[in-house]
């Protein structure tokens, strides 16, 4: 399963929720691979920061090169591409090749607004260009721990049948940049306070992934 983390602009979380997604589907036996697309190289960096860095986060700069995971990739493994905060073929192509796309955003009425009028935009390009159905699933991401009450953004959202949010929220917690330190995904930071919360999180996006890959095909 290829899973894209898109957005037209960058500082949504998308490295960071990639970088930790991907230890939750290896606890679940997956082999996974991280695939960097950002200039910014933010997966590789986290990665250079652990003690022993692993060798399943890769950087991808070539439109070749990432044709050739895509045609590649296998139904039994999982991978992660990390698309950079623009808008370029390289990053139009993971939304083409992906499974499913996920666009991390806070719960706020500008965030919204900026992917149903922008990044709607890329999708429907995408559409007309290769006459197949494009659509991203969009994850509330950073959430503050006691916001419950999402219908007016629900009701922004709803229009645009490209886009779905998921059921799944991942609240903002300390734990992330502090495990991010050394490199640490947080199921590693099992001593830190906000592990099994942000573990429980995690596990329960890549559950309900796997559902709709299942569904989906």
């Amino acid at each position: 399963m290829i899973i894209n983390f898109s957005h037209q602009k960058g500082g949504t979380g998308k490295s960071t929720i990639a970088y930790h997604l991907a230890k939750a589907f290896e606890d679940k036996g997956f082999k996974t691979t991280i695939y960097d697309l950002d200039i910014q190289d933010t997966c590789i960096e986290y990665n250079n920061l652990r003690d022993i860095p692993k060798s399943n986060i890769l950087n991808i700069t070539e439109d070749e090169k990432l044709i050739e995971v895509i045609d590649q990739a296998k139904e039994d493994e999982i991978y992660i591409i990390d698309s950079g905060g623009f808008d370029s073929s390289l990053t139009r192509l993971a939304i083409m090749g992906a499974d499913i796309n996920i666009t991390p955003i806070a719960d706020k009425v500008s965030e919204i607004l900026a992917i149903t009028k922008k990044y709607s935009k890329i999708l429907k390009e995408i559409e007309e260009a290769t006459q197949e159905q494009t659509s991203t699933y969009v994850l509330l991401n950073r959430i503050h721990l006691f916001a419950k009450n999402f219908e007016h953004l629900e009701a922004i959202i709803e229009p645009h049948k490209q886009m779905k949010i998921l059921n799944t929220i991942i609240r903002d917690r300390a734990i992330y940049d502090k495990a991010l330190q050394e490199g640490l995904t947080v199921q590693e930071a099992n001593t830190l306070k906000g592990h099994e919360d942000a573990r429980y999180e995690l596990n329960k996006l890549a559950e309900e992934l796997l559902a709709i890959n299942k569904e989906e095909k």
